[in-house]
């Protein structure tokens, strides 16, 4: 771990489309957070929203002068959606390092410090932790989804695996983002924090991923299940464009299930062993993730969370070779982009 960076500047970037139900949450949770003033900028790049957004986020800033509006009318580069964004506010950042949160996020007032006490010379990149707030079921197991997939993207990352960024909790140094030439140059992708996250790693500068209940953040779960689709869609793009073995394993993952089905008519008592073993250690890493995190309020979704896992694995899977454009934000894009 590096030493105390308190004295250094950063700079929060979010990227906000038509948020005007979660905005304020957002800026709230930032303007709480447990570092000097006078080190800290936070850049809101309004993506041509058509609601209250720019309002909100104007009255906000009347009695926080460290928070910056920016209008984003154009795109630079070719870019577009949040990488143009971000790009945008990236040139007009100062701070030393990059913090990224989504506008329906909300951070812990630990989140700047506990993030940069992962960087040292050696690292380009920190990934953080996010769940879901504190709802319904499904939320519920949402969050332990998240937080289970980050777990795993921890235990590969100490081999040097990567696996993926997390656009709405990670930090960048303006050095890496910089030497691997920003959004301009890595061009634009609907997963741009997968995007960026492997430039920094291809680029040999060094990645981490955080472990850490101090930096856990908290997103407004989807409202649909036509939303869930989307948004998992969209992530699916960035599996696909992952190294082989990550794809292999999400492939052999959601055929778990059907395959212990198929054994049970020839071998029954192989199929009952390959399940008791594969659901005890699926649920012994749902188990210490919610333990070393201490989201305690998880526990309801653990013994369940196996079959949660492969059915949402299977319709991911499913949702994303079916034919067709993906919309997000309000905007289409192509499947291959």
């Amino acid at each position: 771990m590096a030493g105390n960076k308190e004295g250094i500047e950063v700079s929060v970037l979010v990227a906000a489309r038509n948020e005007e139900s979660n905005i304020l949450r957002c800026l709230e949770s930032l303007a709480r957070l447990d570092y000097p003033a006078g080190k800290i900028e936070v850049c809101i790049g309004d993506d041509d929203s058509s609601d209250r957004t720019a309002e909100i986020i104007n009255t906000f800033m009347l009695e926080n002068p460290n928070f910056r509006y920016v209008r984003i009318t154009s795109a630079v580069s070719n870019l577009r959606g949040k990488a143009n964004v971000l790009a945008q506010l990236a040139k007009r950042a100062g701070g030393e390092y990059f913090f990224f949160c989504d506008a329906d996020i909300a951070v812990l007032p630990t989140w700047i410090n506990a993030m940069l006490a992962h960087f040292d010379e050696h690292t380009g990149v920190v990934v953080g932790l996010t769940r879901m707030r504190k709802g319904n079921l499904f939320a519920d197991f949402l969050s332990l989804e998240w937080l289970f997939t980050l777990t795993i993207t921890r235990l590969l990352s100490l081999f040097n695996i990567p696996v993926t960024g997390l656009g709405n909790n990670m930090a960048i140094s303006r050095k890496a983002y910089e030497a691997v030439g920003g959004y301009e140059t890595i061009g634009f992708s609907i997963v741009e924090d997968y995007a960026l996250f492997m430039a920094v790693a291809r680029r040999k500068l060094g990645f981490k991923m955080a472990y850490n209940p101090r930096i856990v953040s908290v997103s407004e779960p989807v409202l649909s299940f036509a939303d869930w689709l989307i948004q998992r869609r969209r992530w699916m793009q960035g599996v696909m464009k992952s190294s082989w073995l990550t794809r292999m394993s999400i492939l052999a993952a959601a055929f778990v299930f059907p395959s212990i089905l198929v054994m049970q008519y020839w071998f029954p008592v192989q199929a009952g062993l390959v399940f008791a073993l594969h659901y005890s250690f699926v649920t012994l890493i749902a188990v210490a993730t919610i333990l070393l995190l201490r989201q305690h309020d998880l526990w309801k979704t653990v013994f369940l969370f196996w079959f949660y896992m492969f059915v949402s694995l299977s319709i991911m899977l499913v949702n994303y070779f079916f034919p067709g454009k993906m919309n997000w934000k309000g905007r289409v894009y192509d499947k291959e982009v």
